[in-house]
């Protein structure tokens, strides 16, 4: 009897440890390759894995593809990003049937949204078509865009189409994304991504509604005068307005000198009278003449395009712009607002300018005395301890000196309090108030990320 009843228990502890060793694990990215690559293997696919991918929004990367080499079976790279394949690759291209299908998987987390391109842009173009590219994005290509569902993409072509997979163009839209590829070549298009990884799957998407033609942005006499007497209501020490014509495409640049100060450019165009006519809708960018160090850039749907930014001193600046209905006047009116004082220029004038930036971007007061404590830092982290008086109230600005940045974060904390600014896209200068209670100091902390990015900052006592 009792040895029934241990059998029956070792019976029993034997089903649960086989249900639990066929229990599904949670699967990653990698494995969902794997699966993807296993599963074309067995179909008869040559199959190979290319090395794994991070790529950052806004960086597009070039990614070549090669048929996997003969006898591949989902090993890792075939190929490489940004150039070409190995000397398998080459082999397995010598090889390729000519009613082959190439087949390329990018598989990303599933919460990040990229795109495909096979034909992406190439040679130089002018800064203003360059411009024209990047705020319309129409590029004649969008057509060939492969969307992502899920974070997974897949294209496939058959036969001499195969060349346009040579290289593939993937834009993180966003904000970062690591990438597993896998690339076969079969006799026939291979099974979806959707059957092999159904958890990516999606059910149907409703069509997007129609919103109808933008609204009309009113008489450009009208708009100038709004303008103008909403800088003036913001403390603009002038406002100052220059035309020009569009070309009949509706593009065109303005040229202005301009002086030290806090510039805001808005740009507005005439609307034509007649019935049928393209939409005016203003984008454009201002940028240092010489230089071409960018300022700031406008990419919103409204009618009128609107620019903000300083300079530590006075100098010529260029302004791109596209969108307004054709051949139609364009005006540009400069509000301007004087530099505040206190403002320290023995950093150089671009860094006068974004520290002032920072200032005119929050609507902080003009300083009434000397930064109390000034530094400069490089690319990275930084902590900088400042002395403070309890009871009293500051305002501190990080600024760029040189170099490009991708992000500048300036962050204070004080007791149990913190605050903390971004400089945004394109943005050079960072700012936050804080005020003291009991404490005697306070930690501020300046994050830069770019390229030979040199910072400075400075910390105003406020009344």
């Amino acid at each position: 009897m009792a040895r029934l009843a241990r059998t029956a228990a070792l019976t029993l502890l034997a089903a649960l440890a086989g249900l639990s060793a066929g229990a599904p694990a949670r699967a990653d990215l990698s494995d969902d390759a794997a699966r993807v690559a296993r599963m074309w293997s067995l179909s008869g696919a040559r199959v190979a894995r290319l090395p794994p991918l991070f790529i950052e929004h806004g960086r597009t990367r070039l990614v070549a593809i090669t048929p996997p080499p003969a006898g591949a079976a989902g090993t890792s790279g075939a190929g490489g990003a940004g150039g070409a394949g190995g000397a398998g690759g080459a082999a397995g291209a010598a090889g390729a049937k000519a009613d082959e299908c190439l087949t390329a998987a990018f598989l990303a987390p599933r919460i990040v949204e990229f795109t495909l391109e096979t034909s992406p842009l190439a040679g130089d173009v002018s800064a203003l078509e360059g411009l024209v590219q990047r705020l319309r994005g129409r590029e004649p290509d969008e057509e060939r865009r492969v969307h992502s569902v899920g974070g997974a993409a897949v294209i496939t072509r058959c036969g001499p189409e195969r060349e346009e997979l040579g290289r593939v163009a993937v834009e993180v839209l966003s904000p970062r994304g690591a990438f597993d590829v896998v690339v076969a070549s079969s006799s026939a298009p291979p099974e979806r991504i959707e059957a092999i990884l159904p958890e990516r799957a999606f059910g149907p998407v409703a069509p997007r509604g129609d919103p109808g033609r933008p609204a009309e942005p009113g008489p450009l006499d009208a708009r100038i005068a709004r303008a103008a007497r909403r800088a003036r209501a913001e403390g603009a020490l002038r406002v100052v307005p220059t035309e020009m014509s569009s070309s009949v495409v509706g593009t065109g640049q303005f040229s202005v000198k301009l002086a030290e100060g806090c510039h805001r450019i808005d740009l507005m165009a005439e609307v034509p009278s007649a019935t049928v006519r393209r939409a005016t809708d203003l984008d454009a960018e201002v940028r240092e003449a010489g230089t071409g160090r960018l300022l700031d850039r406008d990419r919103s749907d409204a009618p009128d395009g609107r620019l903000d930014f300083c300079l530590g001193e006075p100098g010529v600046v260029e302004v791109p712009f596209l969108g307004a209905a054709g051949p139609v006047k364009v005006v540009l009116s400069d509000a301007h607002w004087p530099l505040p004082p206190f403002v320290p220029g023995h950093f150089g004038a671009r860094a006068r300018g974004n520290l002032a930036a920072a200032l005119h971007r929050r609507h902080a007061p003009a300083p009434r005395a000397q930064p109390i404590a000034e530094a400069v830092g490089a690319q990275g982290d930084t902590l900088v301890p400042v002395q403070v008086e309890p009871g009293r109230c500051y305002f501190a600005a990080a600024g760029l000196v040189r170099g490009e940045l991708r992000a500048l974060r300036l962050s204070v904390e004080l007791g149990d309090h913190a605050g903390r600014d971004d400089a945004g896209d394109g943005g050079e200068g960072a700012g936050v108030a804080f005020c003291s209670d009991l404490e005697e100091s306070a930690a501020l902390r300046v994050g830069a990320r770019g390229n030979s990015a040199v910072w400075v900052l400075a910390v105003w006592p406020m009344d």
